[in-house]
């Protein structure tokens, strides 16, 4: 069942990260490395922290809901919110038209600078 789920929320986190690419105008070759460095990076977190906190008896899980394939002691289920959030943040970021190659203002320059002095 959590399964399912988390497959269904790992498409829309696509789709949302598909989406931003295409109106932020950003490339696969120009985020592929940073988006793989992202995502090793938060998978690698989620194994070693889920199986602390699971081994250290802080939740537990029902084994009637899970597919039961586990790393260590975390259900692989958990990997998929980690995976989710690598996926949703650019790509609100960029829908929002944050970071956009097109941009011509850069983040140092403000809005609150003046061209008049005052």
């Amino acid at each position: 069942m959590f399964l399912e789920m988390s497959l269904i929320f790992l498409a829309a986190a696509a789709a949302v990260f598909a989406a931003g690419m295409a109106v932020g105008k950003q490339s696969l070759r120009s985020v592929a490395k940073p988006l793989g460095a992202a995502m090793a990076l938060m998978l690698a977190l989620t194994a070693v922290f889920d199986n602390l906190m699971i081994a250290a008896g802080l939740f537990g899980y029902g084994s009637g809901t899970l597919s039961g394939w586990r790393i260590g002691l975390a259900p692989i289920e958990d990997f998929f919110y980690a995976a989710c959030a690598v996926l949703l943040i650019p790509g609100l970021w960029w829908l929002l038209g944050f970071g956009s190659t097109g941009s011509s203002t850069s983040a140092s320059e403000g809005s609150t600078s003046r061209k008049d002095g005052s």
